[in-house]
């Protein structure tokens, strides 16, 4: 009986242990990681996420957010919208929900004010 309760105790703390490892991941809410899973990373970086683009000079969007609300960049991933007469190269894949994701996390994303 003391061996089927320590193997249980031993599960449950795998199980927690995980599920805790996990949750740290996904502390941005889905943008950062739907970001890098859309392959966004291919043209831009997020220097001030730690996100770096292999492209040799890749757009910086670390202060997105203080120009463009998720409102905008939701027009503008599904290119609806253009930012001086250029629409955005690509319509990002995704569903409508990922897309508002990734949208409100680049409008989080501003420059801090001293």
């Amino acid at each position: 009986m003391k061996n089927v309760f320590i193997y249980l105790t031993f599960i449950f703390a795998v199980v927690f242990l995980f599920g805790f490892a996990f949750s740290f991941g996904m502390q941005d809410g889905g943008g950062k990681s739907l970001f890098v899973e859309k392959k966004c990373v291919t043209c831009h970086s997020v220097e001030s996420a730690g996100i770096e683009s292999k492209k040799k000079e890749p757009v910086d969007l670390s202060n997105v957010g203080d120009k463009y609300n998720a409102e905008f960049l939701i027009k503008y991933l599904n290119k609806e919208e253009a930012i001086d007469g250029k629409e955005h190269s690509t319509k990002i894949k995704g569903t409508e929900e990922e897309i508002k994701t990734v949208a409100e996390w680049l409008s989080s994303l501003k420059s801090e004010t001293k």
